[in-house]
């Protein structure tokens, strides 16, 4: 049997993670598997955004080491950031997983709950962008998905 393409172990990865108990563990965790695939799989000119809710631009980082990098840079606010995995949306050449981001601030320890997702795209094959969303819909619309009613 041959090795998987970069969507199907990203694919079977998060499947594993859903099924499971979706705790995708603290920040560091999920960067530590992120740098991990992405060394692997990362296409050439490979992209990371974090795409907050408009109006605010996209802040986007080059390279795999770009992805630890806007971690940290939206990390810095919260003494601890926290995901649990929630649902996978399969698209053409896309990937979205939906995410409860649950974190405490530096300042003062005031919990936050945040639906977001993340969407991989892919090109050729390989991951070529990274999405970190906090609105779910742009995510899907982003990865070429149509949102379900709600």
């Amino acid at each position: 049997m041959s090795e998987p393409g970069a969507k199907e172990a990203l694919t079977d990865a998060l499947e594993a993670l859903v099924e499971g108990d979706g705790d995708m563990g603290e920040l560091a965790d999920s960067i530590a598997f992120l740098t991990a695939y992405l060394n692997a799989f990362a296409a050439p000119g490979f992209v990371c955004a974090m795409v907050p809710i408009p109006p605010n631009p996209a802040g986007e980082y080059e390279g795999v080491g770009g992805v630890a990098k806007a971690w940290s840079d939206w990390g810095a606010t919260f003494e601890t950031v926290h995901g649990e995995a929630i649902e996978i949306i399969d698209g053409p050449d896309t990937v979205v997983l939906f995410v409860n981001q649950i974190a405490v601030t530096k300042h003062g320890g005031v919990e936050i709950s945040q639906p977001s997702a993340i969407l991989v795209k892919f090109r050729d094959g390989l991951a070529s962008r990274l999405e970190f969303h906090l609105d779910r819909d742009a995510a899907l619309r982003a990865g070429g998905i149509p949102a379900g009613p709600g």
